[in-house]
């Protein structure tokens, strides 16, 4: 069914993120750990790595539903990847909520004003507001994809999930993401029970986790 732009533009608007052991291992090990890297826990500037260097970071979102992990774009979003990261590795999405679930079309979260607890405002002083890096990619199922208000310059820290291919979002929004596994999950999420656009029961993120995976 169509949308008006100005009805999407409404429903995304944004209202105000194991070390290695040291006994040897088998080759199949090694294949095992390539394949199932362990969560980054040292800092990592982001700031400082390469399109190419941050297409090797992926991200674990631990929802309350189930995990769902994201790859990146850092080809055509590199400053909206970086954020992305930063976000999650200072722990802001932590604690947050799946806030807007509108069947067939998105997931979103993200929003600072869902989590618990709150940002301090010491914290708050962390988000920043993103210049657009519209592309050519079209926002098909599982593109990740920025949420933001009136202004072109207004995304921060909240973002959507397509459930479905949505072409009056293309050049409107920023793709710096898509989902690499769980998709089954966003199915969950999108199909819980809603008041509104609001799942009447709140589903969390719990957490994210930073992965470097190995090209």
């Amino acid at each position: 069914m169509a949308r008006s732009f100005g009805a999407v533009f409404c429903l995304l608007m944004l209202v105000s993120c194991d070390r290695n052991s040291n006994q040897p291992q088998s080759n199949d090990a090694n294949r095992k750990s390539a394949n199932h890297p362990s969560p980054i826990r040292s800092f990592v500037s982001f700031s400082q790595k390469s399109s190419d260097q941050l297409k090797n970071y992926q991200v674990i979102l631990k929802t309350s539903l189930g995990n769902i992990t994201l790859g990146f774009f850092p080809d055509v979003a590199p400053e909206h990847v970086r954020n992305f990261l930063r976000l999650c590795q200072m722990g802001f999405y932590d604690h947050t909520a799946w806030h807007r679930v509108v069947r067939n079309f998105v997931i979103q979260g993200g929003d600072m004003g869902s989590r618990n607890p709150p940002l301090q405002m010491a914290e708050s002083s962390g988000i920043r507001r993103l210049q657009p890096e519209f592309s050519k990619m079209k926002h098909v199922e599982g593109i990740v994809s920025m949420a933001r208000g009136e202004g072109l310059d207004s995304a921060e820290t909240s973002f959507f999930i397509c459930l479905d291919a949505q072409p009056v979002l293309d050049n409107k929004y920023t793709i710096f993401g898509k989902v690499v596994s769980g998709m089954e999950v966003v199915a969950k999420i999108s199909n819980v029970p809603l008041e509104g656009s609001k799942p009447r029961e709140r589903v969390e993120l719990i957490g994210t986790d930073i992965l470097e995976v190995t090209p």
